[in-house]
């Protein structure tokens, strides 16, 4: 089950008290000031982790408390600093403060933290003169995380196009397949790797995009949201027209939902595949989607690998000149 987003509370631990304490024996004139300091409170620091993929942890347990710092002790015994609590996340999670929906940290980045609450400051020992003090309250918030996937290449089309069996052609992903639409519900990503050299990218499965997406139809803000990481967009059009629409109508909308959502994504560098040329139809609506559209369009089909690997070569080649390779 693929979770990106959730709402938990989180708490950092208290300060510990200062100690109000007096050293006396016998033939001391005056007693000693010698209560500790207590220790400082725990904070909850938000790290996000590469070995965490959704954020379904969080359905299930969705409080968090740091430990509070010690007391302190007579003799000048300062009391131990709590432990922090460290919450993991998949890189991409966004962290809000859920009161007033200010950002705390976007953590797009393997192994980037942020100390999302602090720990209470420790309450101060008699020993200096002055009474002993409290330690103060650990911040507490309840805070909304939402995880926008990163990848490299973000797979637009409507359902039923057949993008779930080209990430599973070209990566090892297990995308699932069926000859009904929606049958992926939330993104899939696939690492896609060249034969050639060491080098990869991250495809991602966006479930399919329809007609007024950008207004929320179909789930639409839900998978568009997860285009917005991505760093090219690979089109895949179905060119048989098995659901009746005509491959043109769908190329144009799909763009139109993307320019709705967000302009600037459309200046991002795309890829457009005519899909499932295997089918009879689809080499007739070819020669009528290329009068209209005026751009380089390479074919495929998942069934007999045709254009799989110019394809994969046209990616590698796009994000190598965008020099944003990651390196295996």
């Amino acid at each position: 089950m693929f979770i990106d987003r959730a709402r938990i509370y989180i708490k950092a631990g208290n300060g510990g008290k200062g100690c109000e304490s007096f050293y006396y024996k016998r033939g001391m004139r005056y007693r000693r000031r010698d209560g500790g300091n207590g220790g400082i409170g725990g904070n909850v620091i938000m790290r996000a982790d590469p070995n965490v993929h959704t954020l379904l942890d969080f359905r299930y347990r969705q409080h968090f408390k740091a430990e509070s710092g010690k007391h302190g002790g007579s003799n000048l015994k300062n009391g131990s600093n709590g432990e922090d609590r460290i919450i993991l996340v998949p890189p991409g999670t966004i962290i809000r403060d859920e009161e007033n929906g200010l950002l705390i940290r976007d953590l797009n980045s393997e192994n980037e933290q942020v100390i999302a609450v602090k720990g209470g400051a420790a309450g101060k020992g008699n020993y200096r003169g002055r009474p002993a003090t409290e330690g103060g309250q650990g911040q507490e918030k309840i805070i909304s995380l939402e995880l926008k996937l990163i990848a490299d290449v973000g797979l637009i089309g409507y359902p039923n196009a057949g993008k779930s069996s080209f990430v599973n052609t070209v990566s090892e992903a297990k995308s699932k397949v069926a000859n009904f639409p929606f049958t992926t519900i939330c993104p899939v990503l696939g690492v896609v790797k060249s034969s050639q050299s060491h080098k990869r990218f991250v495809v991602a499965d966006i479930p399919g995009i329809i007609k007024d997406a950008h207004k929320g139809k179909g789930l639409g803000l839900e998978f568009l949201r997860h285009i917005e990481r991505t760093k090219l967009l690979l089109f895949l059009i179905d060119m048989s027209a098995a659901e009746g629409r005509q491959p043109v109508d769908d190329y144009l909308n799909l763009i139109n939902e993307i320019e709705s959502y967000d302009m600037q994504l459309m200046k991002r560098p795309r890829v457009l595949v005519a899909n499932k040329m295997d089918l009879p139809a689809s080499k007739e609506n070819l020669k009528d989607f290329k009068a209209q559209i005026k751009e380089k369009i390479y074919r495929s089909s998942c069934i007999s690998g045709e254009g799989i690997q110019k394809i994969t070569e046209a990616l590698f080649k796009k994000l190598n000149e965008a020099h944003r390779w990651e390196n295996v």
